[in-house]
């Protein structure tokens, strides 16, 4: 069924004619025969005005479509990965579904999609990407000082779609993108805390220094390539900021930094031990030798993939989820299509609804 033959069935379904549809919403007969026979198709602007006339969510209209939608953007979503060999066909089909959806609850609810600003980087500069980090932390709002706190919200405040996944454990994430969909960062959802945040910041700094690389097929990544290098300081320095370094380290400048103080940053920052100890090294306040040493020191006592205090993971609802259950109150959106969306059981989907539902009536 097309989206304009669901006007018709839903129409007769609702037992108006076309000129009564018309009259609800502003329109001629002629105009509602045309969408029924496929002459035009209403802007998505009119769709939610012809839900609202026959009583039902407005996915109802644009969910008979998706296979369309999907085809469509699984050809134009266009990934990066540092391991090219990760995408295979299937997952990225699945991600395309993932992101569609995303979009089209994106569309339901009125908000639009973005892309950070590009700033195309050949090769690696510490000073550019220093400045760029410092423009990051501007761009979501937040100062020099202060910690970033949930970066996942941070990103998904300003448009960006962040989806959790499980991948395979030496992939921490990749990133894509089309200019209608916006920016989509995938992260393995079975890594650590620090090690998302860390991810979904590097996939950011991917997006806005090689947007241009972005493509069906890509070189595998080189040992020492100078993109991952820009990313992954672009990464440290928006969690620990310049300044945040010199306020938290300048005594220990060319000390050994103590592991309680290096455990106690990451729970203020939520950044890796072993992140902050680079950082360090890079803006010069312990040598290279040092942070080679004390990173030795660490994998030595935790192995090279593990490290203590554990992070909590982020509490509260996810950017999807909250459009999603906002969409589920104002009858604008299936529970079925809900649970499609968000992988969860229909039965605990209406679950959380009821709650919402009791809560705003009272």
């Amino acid at each position: 069924m097309t989206i304009v033959n669901s006007i018709r069935v839903y129409r007769e379904q609702a037992g108006l004619s076309q000129d009564q549809l018309g009259e609800r919403l502003g329109v001629t007969r002629q105009t509602i025969s045309t969408w029924e026979k496929g002459g035009r198709t209403p802007p998505v602007a009119q769709l939610t005005n012809i839900a609202r006339a026959l009583d039902i969510p407005i996915d109802l209209l644009l969910h008979t479509n998706t296979s369309e939608a999907n085809t469509a953007a699984s050809t134009g979503l266009m990934f990066r990965a540092d391991q090219p060999s990760v995408l295979k066909s299937h997952l990225k089909e699945h991600l395309t579904q993932k992101a569609s959806d995303y979009a089209l609850i994106e569309e339901l609810a009125g908000e639009l999609p973005n892309l950070p600003e590009m700033r195309p980087l050949s090769g690696y500069n510490d000073h550019i990407v220093e400045e760029v980090a410092k423009d990051v932390r501007d761009w979501l709002g937040v100062g020099e000082i202060t910690p970033l706190g949930d970066v996942l919200a941070h990103l998904e405040a300003k448009g960006l779609k962040v989806i959790l996944h499980s991948l395979p454990n030496e992939i921490s994430g990749f990133s894509a993108y089309t200019e209608t969909f916006g920016a989509s960062i995938i992260i393995n959802e079975t890594h650590p805390t620090e090690r998302i945040f860390f991810t979904a910041l590097h996939e950011l700094g991917h997006l806005i220094f090689h947007r241009q690389e972005y493509k069906e097929a890509q070189p595998p990544t080189r040992k020492n390539d100078p993109r991952e290098k820009a990313a992954n300081h672009l990464a440290g320095a928006v969690l620990l900021s310049r300044d945040i370094l010199s306020r938290e380290l300048y005594p220990y400048r060319d000390r050994w930094i103590p592991e309680p103080l290096l455990a106690d940053i990451k729970l203020r920052y939520g950044v890796s031990l072993r992140t902050t100890i680079y950082r360090a090294a890079q803006i010069g306040i312990i040598s290279k030798k040092q942070c080679g040493q004390q990173i030795g020191v660490l994998n030595k006592k935790y192995g090279a993939d593990r490290e203590e205090p554990t992070l909590a993971k982020p509490e509260g609802l996810t950017r999807l989820e909250r459009l999603i259950y906002r969409l589920l109150v104002n009858d604008e959106l299936t529970a079925s299509r809900a649970a499609e969306v968000l992988g969860t059981p229909l039965p605990e989907i209406r679950d959380i609804l009821a709650k919402w539902m009791e809560e705003d009536s009272d």
